[in-house]
């Protein structure tokens, strides 16, 4: 049985009308129709968890994806838009397509910071203004726009803003303190939602399973951590107290980030040390999400050309490598054991395996939450919290920047 203080409701069963009852392994209860549950997985627009994720920056790609004058189509929470890079080196998300007769942006062209269409050559500023019909009446451009979205760009990362109203304060989240070298990891695209890869971001015991092909993770498996958690202004603190006396601290930014000192890669060697790294699970839709990701290392000195040396060599060995979802579907077919595996990406490869491995969207009626959950547990409560409120209209919670003076720690 579950103690009390990690009691879950854990079904996802619609709300029909009167009283809804929840049932876990733990209890049963009932709850009026104004506490009626929500789902926590979806983000897309109009959808309490979609006006829940809006209210935040969403990291949408790396800074080096897109080069000026150029353009790609993105998906994010479940809408589609396109995301170009200005002459002047502005990135900029627009709508995906023309409001003349809905062609694709991303197939024209760059001109200064506006985007042409191919179409008929109608053109934007990165304000939304249309700037020029080549075969209109004058004048018959001022009644025009495309929608546009403010973004910026962090630690290597460019984020949008797709909410209403007044943009939130900008950088999201604070750069490391101390001397170090900048590192964006590849864009990994993940066959799931995004909430079961952020929840397991919250379950530090998952490591010294998962991860124990290859070791990776060894120094964090000798002693399992009892977890606790904590709401902030900002997110959620979970801890990890091992019985040695060292407490783990793992930030997780809301809605969808964290930032935590993690292992060096497996194909660095260990060079550079363990990086503080900041994880964003941004949805593409409900069913698949990306996992962006910046990083510091800390190195300095002759030590930063042995770094990039050595990374070089990594990208080498990625590129030569299969792709890291063929692998896993291998995995999941049974025609590779996953204890077997190798791969320069190798914990990438064992975390996909494993959380899209719990469905598309996880069935979490099914679960059976213990100790080493109350992380998750937590998270959950206060996304369901925030979610219901968000569905009866009712105020809900101003998040806070984090601050600068609130970091990781390695506990081991």
């Amino acid at each position: 049985m579950l103690p009390p203080n990690l009691m879950a409701l854990e079904s996802r069963r619609p709300c029909r009308r009167g009283l809804q009852t929840l049932t876990t392994s733990a209890q049963t209860t009932t709850q009026p129709a104004d506490r009626a549950e929500v789902d926590i997985t979806t983000t897309l627009e109009g959808t309490p968890g979609g006006t829940f994720m809006r209210q935040f920056w969403t990291a949408v790609g790396v800074s080096t994806d897109v080069a000026p004058g150029r353009a790609k189509p993105i998906r994010i929470m479940g809408n589609d838009y396109t995301l170009y890079r200005g002459q002047s080196g502005h990135a900029q998300v627009i709508d995906a397509r023309c409001p003349h007769r809905g062609a694709p942006m991303h197939l024209g062209w760059v001109e200064e910071d506006a985007m042409r269409c191919v179409y008929h050559g109608w053109k934007f500023g990165c304000d939304g203004v249309c700037v020029d019909q080549p075969a209109e009446e004058a004048g018959y451009k001022d009644k025009v726009r495309i929608g546009t979205y403010p973004t910026r760009e962090h630690l290597g990362v460019i984020f949008c803003f797709f909410g209403e109203g007044a943009e939130p304060a900008f950088p999201p989240f604070p750069e490391p303190p101390g001397e170090g070298v900048i590192d964006v990891w590849p864009v990994y695209e993940v066959p799931c939602n995004y909430l079961q890869c952020f929840e397991n971001t919250m379950d530090e015991v998952h490591v010294a399973f998962t991860h124990a092909p290859g070791g990776s993770h060894a120094k964090l498996s000798h002693d399992l951590p009892l977890i606790t958690a904590e709401e902030t202004d900002w997110g959620l603190m979970r801890y990890g107290r091992r019985k040695s006396g060292n407490v783990r601290h793992t930030l997780h930014y809301a809605p969808n980030i964290v930032r935590v000192i993690v292992p060096p890669l497996s194909g660095m060697n260990g060079v550079g040390g363990w990086p503080e790294i900041i994880f964003s699970f941004t949805p593409v839709d409900d069913e698949k999400c990306l996992w962006i990701i910046t990083s510091k290392v800390y190195v300095m000195g002759d030590d930063v050309a042995k770094f990039h040396a050595q990374l070089a060599e990594l990208n080498r060995l990625r590129a030569e490598a299969p792709p890291i979802m063929d692998v896993v579907r291998d995995i999941w077919s049974g025609k590779l054991a996953y204890a077997d595996v190798t791969h320069p990406d190798l914990a990438v490869v064992q975390d996909i395996a494993v959380q899209a491995g719990q469905g598309v969207i996880e069935d979490r009626s099914a679960e059976f939450l213990g100790r080493s959950d109350a992380a998750i547990v937590a998270w959950r409560r206060i996304l369901r919290r925030e979610l219901q409120l968000i569905a009866q209209g009712k105020p809900h919670k101003t998040w806070s920047t984090p601050p600068d003076h609130i970091t990781p720690a390695l506990g081991v």
